[in-house]
Formats: C-alpha cells, sequence, structure tokens
C-alpha cells in the first residue's frame, strides 16, 4: 500500500521521471502501446463509483487499474492495480497523489519544450497534492530554475507548503501574497488549484503559463478549483479579463500574442478556429514552434491523455516495489 509520502518518494527519482517523460512523448507521437478506453461503472447501492483501465504491461505482468471512489468523499478516493490474468491484487496507492503525478507528468515534459529560455523564477499557485507534484517536476524538467513563489489562499498553508518545498528542493521558496506581481516576475507560471485566479494580463511577455486546474481530480463539493481565466480573453478583447470597452476594438501594439498549446488535439472544433489551440505533438514532433516571435505568452493546458493513466499507476507501483517503499498489507484469514 502507497501512502502519498510513498507516492511521491517513488516517482520523485530522476532516472524514474525521465522514463515517464519518454512513456509521454511517446503516446504524443502514436509510438506508445495500443490501449483501450477506461470504462467507468456506478455503483448506486454503494454510492460509489469504479474506473476501470485497459491492461496494460509492468514490471508483474499484464495488469490494470481500478479507481475506487464514494461520490460524497472523493478526496479517499483510492488506485488498486490487480493481475489481469486474475485479479490478483498487487497494490493500493492514494490516487490524490497519483492524480496530482500523474498530471505533473506531461507538463514537465510540455514545459522543456515551452519555456523561455533559462527560466529562473517560477510562481506557483496553489498549496495541494497537484502543487507539490508540480513543483517537483519542474525542478527537475527545469534545472535553470532558483526561485519559486508560492501564492495561496490560506496564508498558515502557504508557509508551511513553502518551508517543505525549500527542504525538498533546495531552492528559494518565498510566500508571496500579491497574485498580479508574482505572475507578471515569474518566467513560468503554474496554477493548480486552490488559488486565486490569474489574470493574462499579468503575465510578462515571454513567459509560459502552465494550466493544471482541469488535471485534477475533483473534490468533494465540487467547486474548490478555481479555473484560470481564459487567456484569449486577453487576446480577443473578450470575456471575464477584458478591457473595457472603448479599449476592446484592437490590442494595443505592444500587447504581446497569446499562443495556446494542449496535451491532445481539442475535439468537436473545426480547424482554423481563431484560437484553436495548438496540440503538443506538433511541437514535440518539430512540426511547429511554441512561439511565433521571443515576446509571445505560451499558455499550455493540461488534460487526459489516453494511456498515460495505467501507465502512471503501474510504473509507480513498480518503482516502489524495486525501492522497497511502502506498507506490505496482508489479505485473507490470518493464522492461529
Amino acid at each position: 500500500m502507497l501512502t502519498s509520502e510513498d507516492v511521491d518518494d517513488a516517482f520523485d527519482d530522476e532516472a524514474f521521471m525521465e522514463e515517464r517523460f519518454s512513456d509521454v512523448q511517446r503516446l504524443l507521437l502514436g509510438h506508445g502501446p495500443a490501449l483501450g478506453p477506461e470504462t467507468l461503472v456506478l455503483l448506486p447501492a454503494t454510492r460509489c463509483r469504479l474506473t476501470v483501465g485497459p491492461h496494460a504491461s509492468g514490471p508483474f505482468g499484464r495488469c490494470f487499474a481500478v479507481r475506487l471512489e464514494s461520490r460524497a468523499d472523493l478526496s479517499a478516493a483510492c488506485v488498486e492495480l490487480l493481475l489481469a490474468d486474475d485479479g490478483s491484487l498487487l497494490g493500493l496507492v492514494d490516487a490524490g497523489a497519483l492524480d496530482g503525478w500523474r498530471g505533473a507528468i506531461p507538463a514537465g515534459l510540455a514545459a522543456r519544450y515551452l519555456a523561455p529560455p533559462a527560466p529562473s523564477l517560477l510562481g506557483l499557485f496553489g498549496t495541494g497534492e497537484a502543487a507539490w507534484s508540480c513543483l517537483l517536476v519542474l525542478h527537475h524538467a527545469l534545472p535553470s530554475l532558483s526561485e519559486v513563489r508560492v501564492v495561496g489562499r490560506e496564508p498558515d498553508r502557504a508557509r508551511d507548503f513553502a518551508a517543505a518545498a525549500a527542504l525538498r528542493t533546495g531552492l528559494r521558496v518565498r510566500v508571496s501574497d500579491d497574485a498580479r506581481t508574482t505572475a507578471a516576475g515569474s518566467d513560468v507560471v503554474a496554477t493548480t488549484g486552490g488559488h486565486p485566479p490569474v489574470r493574462a494580463e499579468w503575465l510578462a511577455a515571454g513567459a509560459l503559463l502552465i494550466d493544471q486546474t482541469t488535471t485534477s481530480a475533483p473534490t468533494a463539493s465540487g467547486d474548490s478549483r478555481d479555473p484560470v481565466i481564459d487567456v484569449r480573453s486577453f487576446a480577443a478583447g473578450t470575456g471575464p479579463t477584458a478591457r473595457p470597452p472603448e479599449a476592446a476594438a484592437a490590442p494595443a501594439a505592444s500587447d504581446p500574442a497569446v499562443r495556446h498549446v494542449s496535451i491532445a488535439a481539442p475535439g468537436g472544433r473545426s480547424a482554423g478556429t481563431r484560437h484553436e489551440p495548438l496540440p503538443l505533438a506538433e511541437i514535440v514532433a518539430g512540426r511547429a514552434l511554441p512561439r511565433r516571435s521571443g515576446s509571445d505568452i505560451v499558455h499550455y493546458q493540461g488534460g487526459e491523455l489516453a494511456g498515460w493513466s495505467v501507465i502512471a499507476a503501474v510504473a509507480g507501483l513498480g518503482h516502489a516495489w524495486q525501492r522497497d517503499v511502502g506498507i506490505p498489507v496482508r489479505l485473507g484469514r490470518g493464522g492461529p
């Protein structure tokens, strides 16, 4: 059984993380294994639901992941890894921590392609599981980072987060109560939920905005995640962050353009839409550039990548097994 701390210990390993970056890159380029879809199973009598993932190869052979969560308390969700041959239980993993790493690793790979040259300051919005894994992944993916400024709604929690982050990473980590100044001064801004919304006009020219607010599992109340204000409103002069009517006719010449990049191709939208997100795979494959000029802001939107969830669960549990991380759990009847 892996607790949230065990999951962090298993994933926060340089060689392991590089292997997972390679997994994500193969999936983006269509070179990964052909995995089937996930299946949602509702259990009305128990107020629970199961999400059954496709079979994948791992250190234990063919296996699959099952996510079990109560609709009354999604914070208590867990992921079970089962052997495909006979359904034997291989491990139990804290779903919250696994969700954080599952979203953070693709974001780390994206940051390598999308960040401005030699970024040094990271603005991190949020102090939960997703923020923690995002910080550790970006610390590895962007070795030039030297300082982190943390913005959160709860000052005490933000201070505790900053202290733990500084100890874990060796970076200068400070708490900021000024969201706008933090965003404006950061080379990379990462938003993970539970923070004041980030407005697009705050971002500096050439910055990277990593929007992870849609990749974390919802909480029981369903309303604790604050989406990033759509950066398209900055470029088009519409939406919640729009300028006043007299300034909305055309962006000022000095305004940097915003390039939208998504983890996967958007569905249900016609090609040629003015603000069509560019799939990350196009940049990874060398068919597109993240910026048309050095002043362009890049807005990366995280999301689900088909097949990645089960690969992350299988790889994480296998690595924990190899490192002897976790708590052995005995099943069945005990002896006298």
